[in-house]
């Protein structure tokens, strides 16, 4: 029988080949036929949002305790949370995944204590240009459009002949705004825009003034004047939704059937139809030199299928359980409820995937919230995108 040998100190141990260098000049990655794409998707969520709001992403900045980043994301796409975080029927909590475990997030109201915030937060704006747009009727869609196009650099003014901005917003009764709400959220809108705004304003076409007159382009908002007003002649009619361009001088805003007459819980429309006029106008108003702003949200929706909802836990009381008790919508609630979302098709660094690769061939991405795929070393086992509870990674093949 052979006697086990004991290795008692380091010069004991057999010559054995090591290696002192890397595995950088073996680029295994040529033998992979599938690669892995890492891309933000929409969630859920974010599809049935009339808004188009990217909901992952500003509760991921509350998680990260950025909550003043997290309200500028979410002003991105909705320059009015505090009315949307009261009035909106709320779409997007229907299709909120977390309910398959134990209920929806409370998207609507996290929006509201957001809107609610009294920051000084910032927002991304381009320099100003020469061009001028005047804004007549200061209702929900008149100030979304007004605020994109001030955002991207036009110099533009709001005149409403009402004595008070808000359009058919002022005639909601106190208990579903209050005037204070209201006040605040136009003020902060046309703060962070830079927008002029006068109301009680003479709107006269046929001896118009200097602000009408050195206009580049005159928007009428239908949720901001009465019935009766006079659109001028000439004026060219425009449904915001719709595919084609928007052209002429003076833009008479008409919204489909089922948006008229006003309807409050509908704001969400509003605002989208805004922002929707803005991007069909302002390709007319830039300068050449002025890039286009970018596209508001990845194309591609997320897969339900790729979510993995048995790998969340059950984080908050069942529906029936929540309804019944009274919640103070606080900081500490707010960040509560927000680390509740699953951050579907939204990357928020889990690091799963960085944890499974068997080729160490993922990284965190140090620039941005997400994670870069080494190609060259990666063989395309597909681990990455079986380990990604949020369906961020899918499997594409490249060769086609």
């Amino acid at each position: 029988m052979q006697t086990k040998i004991i290795i008692q100190r380091l010069s004991e141990l057999p010559t054995a080949p090591t290696t002192i260098g890397t595995m950088a000049w073996n680029q295994t990655g040529d033998w992979r036929y599938v690669t892995p794409l890492v891309a933000d998707k929409l969630a859920p969520c974010s599809q049935n949002c009339p808004a188009g709001i990217p909901i992952p992403r500003h509760l991921g900045a509350m998680n990260r305790g950025d909550i003043e980043g997290g309200l500028a994301l979410l002003l991105a796409y909705n320059p009015l949370p505090g009315l949307t975080g009261r009035l909106c029927y709320h779409p997007c909590q229907t299709k909120c995944i977390r309910r398959t475990i134990d209920r929806t997030i409370s998207i609507q109201k996290v929006e509201r204590f957001l809107g609610d915030l009294a920051t000084d937060v910032t927002i991304e704006k381009s320099d100003k240009t020469d061009q001028r747009v005047t804004v007549i009727g200061s209702g929900p869609l008149g100030l979304s459009c007004a605020f994109y196009l001030a955002c991207w650099g036009c110099r533009v003014v709001v005149l409403d002949p009402a004595g008070q901005a808000g359009g058919a917003l002022v005639d909601l009764s106190p208990g579903k705004i209050e005037p204070q709400v209201l006040s605040h959220e136009i003020n902060r809108l046309i703060r962070l825009a830079d927008i002029r705004l006068e109301t009680g304003a003479v709107i006269d076409f046929d001896t118009p003034g200097e602000l009408l007159s050195n206009a580049d382009l005159v928007i009428l908002d239908p949720t901001g004047l009465s019935e009766d007003f006079s659109v001028p002649t000439g004026a060219v009619a425009c449904n915001p939704f719709d595919e084609e361009t928007a052209t002429g001088g003076i833009i008479s805003v008409k919204l489909p059937q089922n948006l008229t007459p006003f309807k409050a819980p509908m704001i969400a429309h509003y605002i989208a139809a805004g922002r929707l006029l803005a991007r069909k106008v302002f390709d007319g108003l830039r300068p050449v030199d002025l890039a286009q702003p970018a596209p508001d949200l990845p194309l591609q929706a997320v897969s339900i299928e790729n979510i993995k909802i048995e790998r969340f836990p059950v984080s908050g009381p069942a529906a029936e359980t929540e309804t019944k008790q009274e919640v103070t919508w606080d900081r500490e609630r707010a960040l509560q409820e927000a680390e509740r979302c699953l951050s579907c098709g939204t990357c928020n660094l889990c690091l799963q995937c960085v944890s499974y690769c068997p080729d160490a061939s993922i990284r965190p991405d140090g620039e941005n919230i997400a994670v870069a795929v080494d190609l060259d070393h990666c063989k395309g086992c597909g681990i990455c995108a079986y380990e990604c509870p949020r369906g961020v990674i899918t499997m594409e093949d490249m060769s086609v």
